[in-house]
């Protein structure tokens, strides 16, 4: 037997009671170093026969409990594994348990460095509890346990819920309770969730929020409203709103909208259903399409993943050059991540896999996360942790770009649960790499600062490796150099040719008026009046906005310069990964907005009766 440390002992009291002659019992405590208390954990045990102990098949990798656990195994050698979360140093050890006899484990967690006493919080925001498969039961504990056990600050589940009615109320009725100053767990949604008429190979793009109300000023349901207005497979009947118009309803609210998974995709079999043919391969998209149409008509958007899931590596690449090229032409969006972990799918329980830290110094709520997060103070990893720093300020930092000498100061450590070290360091300048550091012996933990001088205008970012390049990578937020206050790109309008007809004649209606028409979500509202009084015309419009066509004895029509325009609904929908990281698209993108054509046909007003 092996006596170790002050903060792991293990101690084999004989005669234990209660269990079978072959078999062998574990009881475990596991502790915080700082207050000596029982701790939220994964525990990972491999038995005497090779196996991993699993509560769920949701969480394969072990189970999680709340510093307490007991276990009857095999009698023989057992390894044991607790991890917490990258910022706290894994324990692994290996006992022999004994036939009919109890072993009691006590583990002390050291965490390998607090960002939460430096003001960074580290939060998922895009994890489902029932993502659709219900292949798994959940429940609201299990959610929010993981959320601690991976030691997130705040943990925010999307939709759907084990809730037969999902209202605000009753989420909130079930998270809070479950919340404490450690780790908020609470709802959001993956929203928009949106396929062109359903269609799963024209996917418009998914996002997810953060600190969306959950009512609007008049009462209304916002979950309710952004499931209404999003189109998910096969919903091909129902009405068309742009991802554009939700983020409208979600600022409104008081939320934040992000790209996820811009760049994902696949092949497999799809269709039978909503009209579609049934076919055995076809493109399965999640592409965010409409991001280079939302990026000029705004941004309507505050950022976008540029990492997801840590096997996602092309997709994660191109995410990445997406941010850096719209960063490049002046569109300063926020860079972030998140998991997309799934609570009833087999293994998907990982909420924090990929996690994005943001710097509010004023303390915690999610109020103060979501405005940080969208002014690009963040820091997102699948495991190394990092901090970065220009002249004391965090990423998202503007300064002058004046050629006297700012410090970059640089602090970096592996992940508490990865083994293997730091392996490479890198700063890149406009998305190109500037200075590489590779980290002599693997280190654990690294630190530097050296001067950035600039004259012109410039951002830079970091990025930091473990072992495993591909799977263990952090990302800071933008530094920006400028020469003068910056000022971003003006919104895109859309120049609309349009022309009122009446649709039995085809005859041009003198006297019609068009009138924008702004959707908050799928809700109307009237805007500024264009008369065309010989019946055609040209106008120039916010992008983000449709038109109502009226005219004296006719019904109403509104149209979208967006799904009215095949040509340029045609050109987004079909838009592939790598075309989000191509200025060109964005060009070809301004040149049909500059040149949208609409032909509004209404009917008599006689014909309703």
């Amino acid at each position: 037997m092996k006596f170790l440390h002050g903060w792991f002992a293990i101690l084999l009291l004989a005669g234990g009671q209660g269990m079978a002659a072959d078999a062998a019992a574990l009881s475990g405590l596991v502790v915080d170093a700082a207050s000596g208390l029982p701790v939220p954990c994964e525990v990972c045990i491999t038995d005497a026969q090779g196996r991993t102990v699993r509560e769920s098949e949701s969480f394969t990798a072990g189970f999680r409990c709340r510093g307490r656990f007991e276990k009857l195994l095999p009698p023989g050698p057992t390894r044991v594994r607790i991890t917490r979360g990258p910022e706290i140093r894994a324990v692994e050890r290996e006992l022999v348990l004994r036939a009919g006899q109890k072993a009691e484990l006590k583990v002390t967690l050291e965490r390998v460095v607090d960002l939460r006493r430096q003001g960074w919080y580290a939060g998922e925001n895009h994890a489902h509890m029932l993502h659709g498969e219900k292949a798994i039961p959940v429940n609201f504990d299990e959610v929010a346990l993981a959320g601690a056990a991976a030691d997130l600050q705040y943990l925010a589940a999307a939709q759907t819920w084990e809730l037969k009615d999902p209202s605000p109320e009753a989420l909130e009725a079930q998270f809070k309770p479950r919340s404490t100053a450690e780790c908020q767990a609470t709802w959001n949604l993956e929203a928009p969730k949106n396929y062109y008429l359903g269609d799963a190979g024209r996917c418009l793009g998914h996002g997810w929020t953060v600190a969306l109300r959950g009512r609007t000023s008049d009462g209304r349901d916002a979950i309710r409203t952004l499931l209404d207005t999003s189109a998910w497979d096969y919903e091909s009947s129902k009405p068309s709103f742009a991802n554009f118009e939700m983020h409208e309803f979600i600022h409104e609210n008081g939320g934040r909208a992000f790209y996820s998974h811009p760049a994902r995709w696949w092949m497999g079999a799809w269709g039978g259903q909503g009209g579609y043919a049934r076919r055995e391969q076809m493109r399965i998209s999640n592409l965010a399409v409409e991001l280079p149409l939302d990026t000029l008509a705004g941004p309507t958007y505050d950022g976008l993943d540029v990492l997801t899931g840590a096997g996602e590596n092309g997709a994660n690449e191109i995410a990445f050059q997406t941010w850096a090229l719209l960063l490049n032409h002046g569109y300063r969006l926020a860079a972030t991540g998140s998991s997309d972990a799934c609570f009833d799918r087999r293994g998907g329980a990982v909420p924090g896999a990929v996690r994005t830290y943001t710097y509010a110094p004023g303390g915690f709520t999610l109020a103060a996360v979501a405005q940080a997060m969208a002014e690009g103070k963040n820091v997102v990893t699948t495991g190394p942790l990092l901090l970065a720093t220009l002249d004391g300020a965090p990423p998202g930092s503007a300064l002058p770009a004046n050629g006297r000498p700012h410090e970059l100061r640089i602090e970096a450590w592996s992940s508490g649960c990865q083994p293997g070290g730091l392996r490479r360091l890198e700063i890149l300048r406009n998305g190109e790499p500037w200075q590489q550091f590779n980290i002599p012996g693997r280190s654990p933990a690294w630190k530097m600062s050296l001067a950035v001088q600039e004259s012109q205008n410039s951002w830079f970012c970091v990025r930091v490796f473990g072992e495993d390049e591909a799977r263990q990578r952090a990302i800071s937020g933008a530094f920006f150099l400028d020469e003068k206050p910056h000022r971003p790109p003006p919104p895109v309008p859309a120049v609309v040719a349009a022309r009122i007809l009446d649709a039995k004649s085809g005859q041009l209606l003198p006297g019609g008026r068009l009138t924008e028409v702004r959707f908050s979500a799928n809700q109307p509202r009237l805007g500024k009046a264009h008369e065309l009084k010989s019946g055609r015309g040209t106008v120039t419009i916010p992008a983000t906005v449709r038109l109502r066509a009226e005219a004296p004895g006719h019904e109403a029509v509104t149209l979208s310069p967006f799904f009215d325009f095949p040509r340029l609904l045609e050109m987004v929908t079909r838009l592939e990964d790598r075309d989000l990281a191509n200025w060109d698209t964005y060009e070809r993108t301004r040149s049909l907005l500059g040149s949208v054509e609409l032909e509004f046909r209404l009917p008599p007003a006689s014909d309703r009766k």
